[in-house]
């Protein structure tokens, strides 16, 4: 995993210096003349995620060469508070990248004269199958991927990265307990755990994963629930909030008995919201068989397993038996378009938009960050590759969305403070894991708490003035 890392990053590095040199410049300085696409990308924390795309963008300007896109990296949680500012003083960029948890602020955002900062890329590409020669992929984008960024129905962002978590297996310590199948529900790992507590050889736990929104999330969404009404915030805007559903309750009732009975580990016993660590320690250490994990670990957790001597099967994030499957909810980030441009400039971005998405670009973007591809042709590229033998759980993952019915308790909620909101749960749940709470009752004093902080979005954070920097917030992991 790593030397193919290195050599994807190489790739890349020898591409970006190749364009330019045929640019006669770097990408900061323009010839006079050119259209300028000024484009805000987010900083993650993976490196060289942006590689491919500083070497996509300046590809797109040697076959546009009356286009100059440029791009300005910054953190994901500053760009919706630094976009707010250059809103003020009419310097917004012409393509912006919102986290998935910025969607509201991204929607609310108004320019100067108080009209919406941001137009729909569905209504701006307007039916045409190409742009300045670029093909429009809307068609092409995963359809999940695709609703999950739609409003009414309407695509208001370009998808740009996507990612949704999965379970990994120590499958020999599995089999040295006599498990031979890797399980798919929260029974089967209720099972599975009580064999593995049943064999001698096996570790003091048997599962962890980080106390984090995310998981949350996912376990809503499996059942078809909804955390916020106007259908989770895709009809109309999110008013209300429910962290106490049966849903809800039902993952953490189960999470709960899992802890009861050891078979959880909380981090290291004393257990905290956000802590990634501790679970991903103690699987590679073989101090748990099972982690919920995201795609893009599983080249590391490879490593591990090889150098420790065991092996490892990433598998699809087990679900309750109890309900119908709804499908796992898509986390990511997504390009808005600037409202107001001048038809050749918004033609530029939107071309630039479809040209990220075409089935090399995307391919080749997910190779170098292993966020989900975005396309179905970018996934059917890397399976005649043979790039999923290779890399299996990103292909679980895609497959995972895959099985979403677009209504929309599979999807993640659109809400205002997304992050206030969702750091109710974390807090919750450390309270009964740690605590000893009742986990109805806690949960719904987390309820009334996540309705003062969108009750407080949406009186101090919408319509047009100045809005306060807590408007803005975007901290919360997953």
């Amino acid at each position: 995993m790593r030397r193919s890392r290195a050599l994807i990053a190489t790739s890349i590095a020898a591409a970006v210096t190749l364009v330019l040199t045929l640019l006669g410049g770097s990408a900061a300085a323009s010839p006079r003349g050119k259209i300028v696409i000024d484009v805000w990308l987010a900083q993650f924390p993976i490196p060289g995620h942006l590689d491919a795309r500083y070497a996509q963008a300046a590809a797109f300007n040697l076959a546009h060469p009356e286009y100059e896109v440029r791009i300005t990296e910054m953190p994901y949680t500053d760009i919706p508070r630094e976009v707010y500012r250059a809103s003020r003083n009419g310097t917004a960029p012409d393509i912006a990248n919102y986290y998935h948890h910025g969607s509201q602020i991204a929607r609310d955002a108004r320019a100067r004269g108080g009209k919406p900062l941001f137009t729909s890329v569905e209504r701006a590409i307007a039916g045409r199958s190409r742009i300045l020669g670029e093909r429009v992929v809307l068609d092409d984008v995963v359809e999940q991927f695709g609703d999950f960024y739609s409003y009414r129905g309407e695509l208001l962002s370009m998808p740009s990265t996507a990612m949704t978590p999965v379970l990994y297996a120590n499958t020999t310590l599995l089999q040295a307990a006599g498990i031979t199948t890797i399980p798919r529900t929260w029974q089967e790992i209720d099972a599975a755990c009580a064999q593995l507590a049943a064999h001698a050889g096996s570790p003091d736990h048997c599962i962890s994963w980080a106390n984090t929104n995310w998981f949350f999330q996912q376990a809503v969404a499996q059942q078809g629930g909804q955390l916020a009404n106007n259908d989770n915030g895709r009809s109309g805007r999110a008013t209300r909030v429910n962290l106490a559903t049966p849903e809800m309750m039902s993952f953490v009732n189960w999470w709960k008995r899992l802890n009861d009975a050891g078979h959880y580990l909380y981090g290291g016993y004393t257990g905290t919201p956000d802590d990634w660590g501790t679970p991903f320690g103690a699987f590679i250490g073989q101090q748990v068989a099972f982690i919920f994990d995201a795609p893009v670990s599983e080249g590391f957790l490879r490593q591990f397993a090889d150098q420790g001597g065991y092996q490892i099967q990433s598998a699809q994030l087990p679900h309750n038996a109890g309900v119908r499957y709804s499908g796992n909810a898509v986390s990511g980030d997504s390009l808005w378009l600037k409202a107001g441009l001048s038809r050749a400039r918004q033609d530029g971005a939107l071309a630039f938009m479809n040209y990220l998405n075409s089935p090399q670009n995307a391919a080749a973007y997910h190779q170098s960050s292993f966020y989900l591809p975005m396309t179905d042709p970018s996934v059917d590229l890397l399976q005649s590759q043979g790039w999923f033998a290779q890399h299996p759980a990103p292909k679980i993952g895609i497959d995972q969305v895959r099985l979403g019915n677009g209504r929309p308790g599979s999807m993640s909620p659109i809400v205002g403070d997304f992050d206030g909101v969702q750091r109710q749960f974390t807090q919750a749940m450390d309270d009964v894991l740690v605590g000893g709470a009742d986990p109805l009752t806690r949960f719904r004093q987390a309820t009334a708490d996540a309705q003062q902080r969108l009750n407080a979005y949406n009186l101090r954070c919408t319509g047009f003035g100045p809005r306060p920097d807590e408007c803005f917030n975007l901290v919360a992991a997953g």
